[in-house]
């Protein structure tokens, strides 16, 4: 039986997915500014033999609708979770780490100093998600005055990747640092090299800052389903985030990443796909669906939609709810309007949008039940779909969690589905097998290495 992946999608704010939880007794998300909260966490899902949590991260301020946005605490406030990675790391051995970097914001040489910093601190254990974002509020707070449209944007993210592995993968050569004390020769300076980049969107002139890490480029990931952003994920991605409202609408979007990654020369199986999973679980199906309707009495739903306008600049309440929901153009969050149009059996009223939206927001498959259940689901979609494995997303911080780990991961272990211990010591190694630390020769980055690594043949 095929093994899965499992990791944890979250935010360092007080709501993540349901707008209006964060007010639930039991929720300590408004505790996401303490790290004990996020050292509790991490070493649950590390006793659970989670392969990595991934913290989204975005810039920007509420613009629109901001007394309901500071009143709900949507998306609002948030710190860096960058910065609190390395902490994490120490309070744990295996798990992995993935946040996101926007080239839209960031600069190559800054960022790729950062990574290379945490994947030598974590021993190999990072990974970097890539994201083109969009969005006015963002581009004011960065002082422009114009916001890239999309395939511009996308434009600018391949620039970005292209300096990017030329600093990760060629500055450095395999064998440049000797550390020989006798001979005072730490590294050689002829086997490191200026990049010397000049491109539509970027210029470099540097040495990378950091010398090479365990696995040099973090494992990459990428979450756009526009169709420019899963032309980007099957050329550059290693883990690509996916939902779909059906089986058949993410079997789909599956099988278009891995034919596209076929045509960008890469083989299919170098990419993990994943989707969300929120999971409420009960020793009882009656438990945990006392457990959900208690949830749903918190959601605001004034709230959610002021979200989804936040991600894609469309008001839903002002218009009009009969109409399909047809024709819709927007510059940011195209995932968030293509999921209900792209694939999709029917074309649902923006009423039902509504709806829809704002009781499950941005959740992927939610499976109410007992462990049993829910194993059953997750294994039907792996069947079904292709996927590799699942995001799970949270209700309860840290509770759902802690009751998946505790009830879900042993019975998907007793089926095989699932890893009993940890055997490999990078992300890349644990995603893609042992010894595969760094890039595989068919991906674009590894173009740019002076000297391949011949344990990615």
């Amino acid at each position: 039986m095929k093994k899965i992946h499992l990791g944890v999608f979250d935010i360092h704010t007080p709501n993540q997915m349901t707008q209006g939880l964060w007010a639930h007794p039991a929720n300590q998300s408004h505790h996401y500014n303490r790290l004990d909260l996020w050292i509790e966490l991490v070493q649950i899902l590390e006793r659970g033999k989670f392969d990595f949590i991934f913290f989204a991260d975005s810039y920007g301020y509420p613009e629109l609708k901001p007394e309901l946005a500071y009143r709900e605490a949507v998306y609002t406030p948030s710190n860096d979770p960058m910065l609190a990675l390395s902490a994490l790391a120490s309070h744990t051995k295996h798990l992995g780490f993935v946040t996101t970097a926007s080239p839209t914001y960031e600069q190559p040489f800054p960022n790729a100093r950062r990574f290379s910093t945490l994947d030598h601190l974590t021993q190999g254990r990072i990974g970097w998600n890539v994201v083109a974002t969009g969005g006015t509020s963002g581009a004011a707070a960065f002082g422009r005055d114009q916001v890239l449209n999309h395939q511009e944007r996308y434009d600018q993210a391949e620039d970005f990747m292209e300096v990017s592995y030329k600093l990760l993968e060629g500055s450095w050569e395999d064998d440049a640092v000797v550390v020989d004390k006798a001979s005072r020769l730490y590294a050689r300076a002829d086997k490191i090299h200026v990049v010397d980049h000049e491109g539509p969107y970027f210029r470099l002139k540097a040495t990378h800052a950091s010398e090479p890490s365990i696995q040099r480029t973090p494992v990459l990931f990428q979450a756009g389903s526009s169709d420019r952003g899963r032309d980007f994920a099957a050329k550059h991605a290693e883990g690509v985030f996916l939902k779909a409202p059906t089986i058949e609408a993410l079997k789909a979007q599956v099988d278009d990443i891995r034919r596209r990654a076929v045509q960008h020369g890469r083989q299919p199986h170098h990419i993990k796909i994943f989707t969300g999973l929120s999971a409420i679980v009960g020793h009882t199906r009656e438990e945990a669906t006392k457990k959900y309707e208690e949830y749903r009495t918190y959601r605001s739903r004034e709230a959610a939609l002021l979200t989804y306008q936040s991600s894609t600049g469309i008001d839903l309440t002002a218009l009009d709810p009969n109409a399909p929901f047809t024709g819709i153009k927007t510059e940011q969050g195209r995932s968030h309007t293509e999921r209900y149009t792209k694939h999709a059996a029917h074309i649902p009223t923006v009423g039902q949008v509504m709806d829809d939206f704002a009781g499950k927001e941005y959740r992927g498959i939610v499976s109410v039940g007992t462990a049993e259940e829910i194993a059953d689901e997750m294994q039907r979609w792996v069947e079904d779909t292709g996927i590799d494995g699942f995001n799970l997303e949270r209700y309860i911080l840290p509770q759902t969690h802690l009751d998946f780990v505790d009830l879900v991961v042993p019975e998907l272990q007793k089926r095989g589905m699932f890893r009993t211990e940890y055997e490999e010591d990078t992300l890349r190694e644990r995603l893609f097998g042992k010894n595969i630390t760094r890039l595989p020769d068919d991906h674009p980055g590894a173009a740019y290495r002076y000297f391949p690594a011949n344990s990615n043949r």
